[in-house]
């Protein structure tokens, strides 16, 4: 439908480029104009059908986010590891239940744990493990604050950090300490490496709506304070709104058969860029739309004129930030390869939706008035700013890269915050059981490193501990390591019996009580030697009355029956002394080359002499049994008794030596007590570190036994220790802590039993590590994919390599200058220095939008280059300069918008993107581009030539 032309605005001549009323004019805007209405009640169907029957995105992410790093990383793999090697199913999803009180925590807050322990035990689908040592009362103090008022228990659960399945498992884990109620007084927390992440992620999720609703409210401030019209920015409202409603359900449809990855990131950043991209094509037609209405054509010839002039910004616009983000699918953290292609596909349909769906709204609203333009003097305010640009072009391009330079100085001075716990507020549940922790525990007990010892054998045995300890000690002497808990330090401190100087002072112990026993059996042996010289007196006696003949056979039948039983009283007594000297010839047969000393080696002869004595009973009961036979001869029983004479003597050589070298070795035995007496109490003061010591036996201790498993794999070739960093957990130097760990660990096994052995890292240290090192890679390959694709695209448009290097080179300054404002304002105003997450993604969105303005821009100077290269300048800031700066503003204010979540990370990727656009919309677009395409000339656009080109010479000329 044909209006009647009228001119409006400030009546400014029509430009050399506007079309006139017969200009060739587009099939396709032929069409949408004619079905205007039907494609935009498709649009709006397409849009709720969508919604009913496509889960809402959340939902879907909910269900198929994934890992917050990739599988391959060292830490998670070290992590996996472990749990195979300890029978689990090995994930780097730690959360601790966390107990706190104001007073000690008693039987009744232990039966709490013990229930709640034993509840979790039985989710198999969510709890892989608990390592409840609080439960045990000979581990009890290794997770005990002091003051007897806190207590944790790790917990293992089901899927990786940040997966849909790790999400379920902490909230499966937070329902059961809430179904069962603690003890009055008790707080009970969920927190931890993976509860943090948890909380993070839920907090981006839930700021989502706020996010969008502040993003829209700045766009439609924005937009009213340039249009001065409702009725106008109902057009890109309407085109962004309904181009949002259907590219939400249709990422979630992809999400849903895992065609594309889709994290609550990915949601919340596509959700802004949708919203900004969506917008800004909206005011690229009304402007188009506007000026050909003020250089007095028609309704329906400026609707074929803004088709026209900007369909191919459009469409060059959108590829160019959908390519961009697309190339984040390249890199391998899922905060970004899980938000690119998301936001491809949002900026796809928005692209479909500006190129159908706005157009239709224009020409429903402009075959009925609507939509004109506002008289405005913004068209010769940006011809001044052009004027002035062309004339000092050199001065113009030194103070705005002056001021640019300024600003990037800052950006060498930029720290990195690796803190996923600053990024949400203070009243998450992980946060809150982090505080708790910190009043009663040392700091960052809840994020500790777990390092991982692999050897090729069994490391249980006293040789292998005594390597771990050196290991131990080695990484106790890295720079900020607080404690290391772990086999050689079960409860987190040194065992006192497990040292050197303790076994010593055991050892002497022993010295001294063998030492006791001998001085009690040098008596005894000489009881044995009185009884001895009363057998010989007896003997004598015998002999004697033998000499009066016949008479006296029976005096010496009496005499040797006393023989006999003074004997049989002397074995007694030897044997007596034989048992009870064992454990000192134990002692003694133990000493280490005993023979190279001459009182213990006349001890052990000593000691073999006590079997000797029994070879005499037989010799004995035949002097008694001679002495009875009356039919016997004198000559032989003179015989015998003499026999008896020699048995005395011979029990004498057995009992005199032995009494000899028991004298001789009590002194030594003393001396040997009191040695290791002074060693332990002189070294048992210095650090018990330094000379740790298991022997075999206490292996089987019961307090040891217990702690084998938890340390241990069931083969004993792997081991694990938990390293608690003097600094904040998920930091930068936490990370360096976990870096630090694995050499030091490695240096202190060479030449120990463990040469050789394989040393990792995980925990939120070694997860740091690896974010850092995937992140700087990460940033790479984005940098070199979306420039490379940007640069395609612009030299496709332009069709000059000297313009498109000039429009990527300004997009990298305004970047630059971008992240140094930021810094300025988040690290040193706001002592909150730049999540890592910033930097890659803020790249991104800026290289594709921003080259969008300068595109733009270029583009149109290329169209009015044929007036003259200063003359086409001036038109083209003229004729755009409003437009781009109207889509800057709105796009950059909806960035902003991003400041409403209560997620800090989110907020710092909006408020550098979000500066980025405002110092490329009015600092780089208004005067670096113009002032070097005047400064190059026709060289700006080589190696083509525009049409209708006029060299400045010739303009001058003219």
């Amino acid at each position: 439908m044909n209006l009647r032309p009228r001119r409006a605005g400030t009546g400014n001549h029509r430009a050399p480029t506007d079309a006139p009323h017969d200009a060739p004019r587009s099939a396709m805007a032929a069409v949408i104009r004619v079905a205007a209405i039907p494609l935009i009640l498709c649009w709006i169907v397409g849009a709720g059908l969508l919604n009913i029957f496509v889960p809402q995105l959340e939902t879907v992410i909910g269900q198929h986010a994934q890992s917050f790093l990739p599988d391959s990383a060292p830490s998670v793999q070290a992590i996996a590891k472990m749990g195979r090697a300890f029978g689990d199913r090995g994930t780097n999803n730690f959360a601790y239940l966390v107990l706190d009180s104001d007073t000690p925590l008693n039987q009744s807050a232990r039966d709490y744990n013990n229930a709640v322990i034993a509840r979790l035990g039985s989710d198999k689908a969510h709890v892989i493990s608990t390592m409840n040592l609080w439960g045990d009362p000979d581990l009890a103090a290794a997770n005990q604050s002091v003051d007897g008022k806190a207590a944790y228990t790790l917990l293992n659960l089901t899927g990786n950090m940040g997966t849909a399945q790790a999400m379920a498992s902490t909230k499966a884990v937070r329902e059961v300490v809430r179904d069962i109620h603690p003890p009055d007084g008790v707080s009970v927390h969920i927190t931890g490496p993976s509860a943090v992440v948890n909380d993070e992620l839920l907090t981006v999720g839930s700021s989502i709506l706020l996010v969008l609703a502040m993003c829209t409210l700045l766009v439609a401030v924005v937009l009213i304070v340039v249009y001065r019209s409702l009725t106008t920015i109902a057009l890109p409202l309407l085109t962004v709104g309904i181009g949002l409603a259907v590219a939400r359900p249709v990422v979630a449809l992809l999400g849903m058969h895992d065609i594309i990855g889709v994290s609550i990131f990915a949601s919340a950043l596509m959700s802004v860029i949708v919203l900004g991209a969506g917008a800004d094509y909206g005011v690229f037609l009304l402007g188009r739309y506007q000026e050909a209405r003020r250089s007095g054509l028609d309704p329906e010839s400026s609707y074929h004129t803004a088709m026209r002039g900007t369909q191919h910004i459009i469409i060059a616009s959108g590829v160019t930030v959908a390519g961009a983000t697309a190339c984040m699918c390249f890199t391998r953290l899922s905060i970004f390869s899980t938000s690119g292609l998301p936001c491809t596909v949002g900026i796809l349909v928005t692209l479909a939706a500006a190129l159908t769906l706005g157009p239709a709204l224009l020409a429903f609203g402009s075959s009925r008035g609507l939509f004109e333009p506002k008289p405005q003097k913004s068209v010769r305010r940006w011809r001044r700013i052009g004027t002035a640009v062309v004339r000092w072009p050199v001065a113009v391009l030194a103070a705005s890269m002056t001021v640019l330079v300024v600003i990037i100085l800052l950006v060498p001075t930029m720290r990195v915050s690796y803190d996923e716990i600053g990024t949400q507020p203070a009243d998450t549940q992980s946060r809150q059981g982090i505080a708790a922790a910190d009043r009663h525990f040392p700091p960052n007990i809840m994020a500790p490193s777990i390092v991982i010892v692999e050897a090729d054998h069994d490391m249980r045995n006293p040789t292998d501990l005594l390597s771990l300890s050196k290991v131990t000690n080695a990484i106790l002497a890295v720079p900020d390591v607080n404690n290391v808990q772990g086999i050689t330090r079960p409860l987190g401190v040194p065992l006192p019996q497990a040292t050197l100087p303790s076994q010593l002072g055991y050892i002497g112990s022993r010295v001294d009580q063998a030492s006791s026993l001998v001085t009690q059996r040098i008596d005894d042996l000489r009881s044995v030697s009185d009884s001895l010289d009363r057998l010989r007196t007896t003997v004598a006696t015998a002999r004697a009355q033998l000499a009066q003949g016949s008479a006296g056979i029976d005096d010496v039948g009496r005499s040797t029956d006393a023989l006999t039983r003074d004997y049989a009283a002397v074995v007694t007594k030897v044997d007596t002394l034989r048992e009870t000297a064992e454990p000192a010839e134990d002692f003694v047969r133990s000493i280490p080359r005993c023979e190279q000393s001459q009182a213990c080696r006349a001890a052990l002869t000593g000691f073999s002499l006590f079997d000797d004595i029994h070879r005499f009973d037989s010799p004995l009961q035949g002097i008694s049994a001679g002495a009875h036979r009356a039919s016997g001869t004198l000559t032989e029983l003179s015989a015998t008794l003499s026999s008896a004479d020699q048995i005395i003597d011979s029990v004498s050589d057995v009992v005199l030596p032995l009494q000899s070298a028991l004298q001789g070795l009590s002194p030594e035995l003393s001396e040997i007590a009191d040695f290791a007496d002074q060693v332990r109490t002189t070294f048992g003061q210095a650090t018990p570190n330094d000379f740790y010591f298991i022997p075999r036996e206490a292996f089987q201790s019961h307090q040891f036994a217990r702690a084998l498993p938890l340390f241990f794999s069931p083969d004993g070739k792997i081991t694990r220790m938990v390293v608690t960093p003097r600094v904040n957990g998920f930091s930068a130097e936490a990370m360096t802590v976990s870096a630090d760990i694995v050499p030091a660990a490695v240096q202190a096994a060479t030449r120990t039993s463990l040469a050789g052995s394989t040393v990792s890292v995980g925990g939120p240290g070694g997860t740091e590590l690896n974010i850092a090192a995937y992140t700087r890679e990460d940033f790479i390959t984005s940098i070199v994919a979306a420039i490379a694709f940007v640069l395609c695209v612009v030299l496709i448009l332009l069709r000059s390599v000297i313009a498109a290097i000039t429009v990527i080179g300004t997009v990298a300054l305004s970047y630059l200058s971008a992240l140094g404002m930021s810094i300025l304002v988040w690290q040193y105003f706001l002592h909150t220095p730049l999540h890592w997450s910033v930097a890659p993604i803020a790249f991104i969105f800026l290289v594709a939008v921003g080259a969008d303005y300068n595109l733009l821009l270029s583009a149109r100077m290329r169209e009015e280059w044929g007036a003259g290269a200063r003359t086409g300048i001036i038109r083209s800031m003229a004729n755009t300069g409003s437009v781009v700066t109207a889509a800057g503003l709105v796009f950059g204010f909806t960035m902003f918008g991003m400041l409403a979540g209560e997620a800090r990370n989110v907020g710092q990727i909006g408020t550098v993107v979000g500066i980025g656009l405002l110092l490329d919309t009015l600092l780089v677009r208004s005067f670096v581009i113009p002032a070097i395409a005047t400064l190059l000339g026709r060289w700006f656009w080589w190696p083509s030539t525009p049409s209708g080109f006029v060299s400045l010479r010739t303009h001058r000329r003219r």
